[in-house]
């Protein structure tokens, strides 16, 4: 029993939290760590986007590569697979995720946000979000960056566990679950910001404005 990210945003009618978007993060950055551990490439074969994306009543997220075949998964894909350059390295591959995974929390953050409005995230979250979404893979962060970054948050503020905030979104679909204890958590949101050019070229499924006098960094 799964819901992906797509699905618990359809129901909500609205964007990722702040909190949210570090909690799905956290969940999705230990999964791909558990994923490249284990080594094994057809376990590899998906493209993270909100549909493939999975919560999991646990609040543990995984991957898929099924019921995406609709899907228009380009905006989520990396240049480099894009540009069909030669990736044979298990780092090549993470990178790949990488970057999907971070393109996904930014669809995730600009969910139904009227066009009037820039996404509103905090200052470490959007470092470490444009560090995966990186156009030159080897500049992209890693999934142990990530992670470290993710602990930083956690010992720095006061946020319920990561795996409460995808139970909560899990719960937006499926209800309330027998044996499972959701906590709610009031989440903070803190600087405006508006991702630069170049990042827009691919998010191009995101209402941002691309005049510098917008930017707000």
């Amino acid at each position: 029993m799964h819901v992906s990210l797509a699905e618990a945003l359809e129901v909500r009618g609205g964007p990722l939290q702040e909190e949210e978007i570090w909690a799905v993060l956290n969940q999705s950055a230990e999964s791909l760590q558990e994923l490249f551990r284990k080594a094994d490439p057809t376990d590899l074969s998906f493209i993270i986007s909100p549909w493939s994306l999975l919560l999991l009543p646990s609040g543990s997220v995984s991957f898929t590569d099924e019921n995406v075949s609709n899907q228009d998964l380009r905006a989520f894909t990396a240049p480099e697979v894009l540009q069909n350059q030669s990736l044979s390295s298990l780092s090549d591959v993470e990178k790949i995720h990488v970057y999907s995974l971070g393109m996904t929390l930014y669809w995730g953050a600009d969910h139904e946000v009227p066009q009037s409005q820039p996404i509103k995230l905090g200052d470490h979250l959007n470092s470490i979000l444009l560090g995966m979404c990186e156009d030159v893979f080897y500049a992209r962060v890693s999934v142990r960056t990530v992670l470290d970054a993710c602990s930083a948050h956690i010992r720095n503020s006061h946020c319920a566990p990561s795996f409460s905030y995808v139970k909560q979104l899990v719960k937006l679909v499926l209800g309330s679950l027998s044996g499972v204890s959701f906590f709610c958590f009031p989440l903070p949101i803190n600087i405006t910001y508006v991702l630069p050019e170049q990042s827009l070229s691919q998010l191009s499924f995101i209402h941002l404005p691309v005049s510098p006098s917008h930017w707000n960094i």
